[in-house]
């Protein structure tokens, strides 16, 4: 699975897609990132790959680190979760 589906010239982005940039810009290997959020470094490796939705006490540690709401967080994966209902990604 990827952490973006391309659909109608549009790109979704999965919350991984984000995580994964953060991570990359903090750098803090996963496990180290995945500890912060209080999280296995494989649940992180699973959201990162847009396998496993954002869970609220993931979005509790990422609004933390990064001076967000937990409402940001939550609401990137309501709006994937809506807008790839029923979807398939394109090759």
């Amino acid at each position: 699975m990827s952490n973006y589906i391309k659909h109608n010239d549009e790109v979704i982005f999965h919350p991984g897609y984000y995580i994964s940039e953060l991570m990359d810009e903090s750098g803090l290997t996963q496990e180290d990132f995945a500890r912060k959020l209080d999280t296995t470094p494989e649940d992180l490796s699973l959201l990162i790959c847009g396998e496993l939705s954002l869970s609220i006490d993931i979005a509790k540690g990422l609004a933390q680190m990064t001076g967000s709401s937990v409402n940001y967080w939550i609401n990137l994966q309501n709006a994937y979760d809506e807008a790839t209902t029923g979807l398939k990604p394109e090759k």
